[in-house]
């Protein structure tokens, strides 16, 4: 195992988190010039079922160099030599269609290989952009080269606004500002965390006004007033807001006339028309940030102009340094050296850059229409499980399970088979002469797509994540859940399995995603998918609160990391309760212990995975996810299902007595 002693213990302790398992550790007396590692007690199911289904792949896992965890049941190796084989075999074809999705790939790669990013000039159009952008003199015109940039150059803008739907009425679209996170690229988390994260901002705007030709004290001071300008930003970020995507608490709607009023020092309507919203009095805004948006529109002043461009000159540089570097020695630690070779960087670039053309092709090639009834058939069970247990929770108003239900029914299932070709039309005229070129003429395309996208209607069926990642996720403004086609992989789906191992993996995955339609967060969106706390009773409501505290007590007080951290039961409380709900959903479609044992297997083989203990302890203090090993064994140690399955009595490591143990529908 390639690791250090100290990521050694921490796996071992990782095995072993849940507060009162009973694990025997050998008796020994270290010299003071050498380090013992423990070694652990084959694990009973009783005791740590987490450690005892995945023990085997602990003793053999190995961290990848540069990784902070192996994963057992996520295999992304596996999903990008599909990938490459799409690629491969597009590359090595010819005659395709204009403009369509092998066509794109095609040029792409026969681009890219004879593209010398090391010698080509910076392309002509990309450094008039360069000079737009540092002879600005005013806020005006810097917005103006901005909004030229998102429309043409396929670059976010400072504004950050772009089509969204609106969460409190999922079927009309709103202009979005999305929530900045970064200056430089350097993160306001990194600014919340690192003592010299300011430091870095000043010193990469340095960099780049270096090879503006400026001189050193000049570059310095732009660099400073940037640093001073992100500190205000950060300062009027709400950061719960940021890693709290799911609470629309935070969520504020605007009018026109309002949003104009909050960006008072600019030309807002102007700015939206030359990104390509054409009609801005007539849409309606929305951010999760108002005091951010306040912030911002503070520092679009003219006597900030130089920090401002310098600004812009970091967001256009980050996009396009590949062009750019080579040119200049103070950006040569900005681009590193890629050692692979020419045809592995072309397969790397092209499922990256062109990730939308692979999309289709891949589900052709790795997606069948047998998998997909399949996994129709399993969502369709699963939902008949959630059904019977709204129907079943009879602490909850009848009023309230009729709505319960009726959302229920409204979830949409979109699957790879909800994937379709692009328009060829559009893309038949994207090529030009070089790699540059179709890049840029690509983005510009998406681009328009993405604003012509506010004048067209809401679906909810249409993919909204690429079905060659690893995922499945619950929306709840669309009320639906997508599950992708790389996530039909074993172990978590194998068409070839049996049923029940398939619902202990991708049918856990599934559940919870339904799940979160009624978790703590999600169960405030109605059955149309509308933002609405006041859907269900105040009653409903102040019972549904009484059972989150005890759900929150119940992670904190009997689950920790290392002995010593303690899951924070709030954060991570509407991932707990999908999780919960999931489990109590999927052992409801069982029938014997049997069928319970392939079921339980496979839901701690999903999970199965090593970390480092500074990953582990990041991610109790900031993720909404339990570490995974309590994401097994403390759902598993309330479920009646699992003290049946495997006689878990009183003294065992699982054991939860009755009076402590939670349900989220019984």
């Amino acid at each position: 195992m390639k690791r250090t002693l100290g990521i050694i213990l921490t796996s071992s302790m990782m095995m072993a988190l849940m507060a009162g398992c009973s694990v025997e550790m050998q008796d020994t007396e270290p010299s003071e010039s050498e380090e013992v590692i423990v070694e652990l007690e084959p694990a009973r199911a009783q005791d740590d079922y987490y450690r005892y289904v995945n023990q085997e792949f602990f003793d053999t896992a190995e961290f990848q160099y540069g990784h902070q965890s192996v994963d057992r049941g996520f295999d992304i190796d596996l999903i990008n030599d599909e990938v490459e084989q799409v690629i491969n075999e597009v590359a090595a074809g010819n005659g395709y269609v204009p403009g369509s999705e092998e066509d794109i790939i095609k040029h792409a790669y026969d681009y890219y290989m004879a593209y010398d990013f090391e010698n080509e000039e910076i392309p002509a159009d990309l450094m008039a952009m360069i000079e737009a952008v540092d002879g600005v003199t005013t806020v005006d015109e810097l917005l103006a080269v901005d909004a030229q940039l998102v429309r043409d150059y396929g670059m976010n803008g400072m504004l950050q606004a772009a089509p969204d739907i609106n969460p409190f009425n999922p079927q009309e679209k709103v202009v979005r500002f999305y929530q900045l996170s970064t200056v430089m690229n350097t993160g306001f988390t990194d600014i919340r965390d690192q003592v010299y994260a300011l430091d870095n901002i000043k010193s990469d705007a340095a960099v780049i006004m270096n090879t503006r030709g400026y001189d050193q004290d000049t570059c310095d001071e732009y660099g400073t007033e940037l640093a001073f300008l992100a500190l205000d930003l950060y300062e009027a970020t709400d950061l719960d807001a940021a890693e709290d995507g799911l609470n629309y608490s935070y969520y504020h709607v605007y009018t026109a006339d309002e949003i104009n009023e909050i960006f008072s020092n600019i030309d807002l309507a102007s700015y939206l028309t030359d990104i390509g919203l054409t009609s801005p009095s007539t849409y309606t805004y929305c951010s999760n940030d108002p005091s951010q948006m306040q912030a911002l529109n503070a520092i679009l002043v003219d006597e900030n102009i130089d920090a401002l461009k310098t600004w812009e000159l970091g967001l256009l540089y980050s996009q396009y340094m590949r062009y750019i570097a080579p040119h200049y020695t103070q950006l040569a630690s900005y681009t590193g050296r890629d050692y692979s070779t020419p045809e592995e960087q072309a397969i790397t670039e092209i499922s990256t850059m062109f990730k939308a053309e692979t999309d289709y092709l891949y589900v052709q090639e790795f997606y069948s229409p047998e998998t997909d009834a399949a996994l129709r058939g399993m969502c369709d069970d699963i939902k008949e499980g959630y059904r019977a247990l709204i129907n079943g929770a009879t602490w909850l108003s009848e009023d309230t399970r009729a709505e319960l239900l009726i959302k229920l029914d409204n979830i949409e299932y979109v699957t790879a088979m909800d994937l379709e070709r692009h328009e060829t039309e559009k893309y038949a005229d994207i090529y030009g002469a070089n790699y540059y070129e179709l890049t840029l003429n690509y983005q510009r395309v998406n681009s328009r797509d993405i604003a012509a996208s506010i004048n067209e209607p809401v679906s909810r069926t249409e993919p909204q994540m690429y079905m060659q990642d690893f995922n499945a996720c619950y929306q709840p403004s669309y009320n639906n859940v997508t599950i992708t086609a790389a996530i039909t992989n074993a172990p978590y789906f194998d068409i070839n399995a049996d049923y029940y191992t398939n619902l202990g993996g991708l049918g856990m995955v599934i559940a919870h995603e339904i799940g979160h339609a009624f978790d703590s967060n999600c169960i405030l969106f109605d059955s149309t998918g509308t933002y609405d706390p006041s859907w269900i009773s105040q009653d409903d409501m102040d019972t549904l609160v009484a059972r989150n505290e005890q759900a929150v007590t119940y992670f904190e007080e009997n689950f920790t990391v290392f002995g010593v951290y303690h899951v924070d039961g709030e954060q991570t409380l509407g991932e707990n309760y999908a999780d919960l709900g999931a489990m109590e959903c999927i052992t409801s479609l069982t029938h014997n212990d049997e069928e319970r044992v392939l079921l339980f297997e496979n839901f701690a083989t999903i999970w199965g995975e090593m970390s480092t203990d500074s990953a582990i302890i990041d991610q109790v203090a900031y993720d909404c996810h339990s570490p995974a090993v309590i994401r097994v064994n403390a759902v598993l140690s309330t479920v009646d299902a699992f003290y049946e399955t495997y006689d878990v009595q009183e003294g065992d490591g699982m054991y939860i007595a009755p009076e402590n143990r939670i349900s989220r529908w019984y």
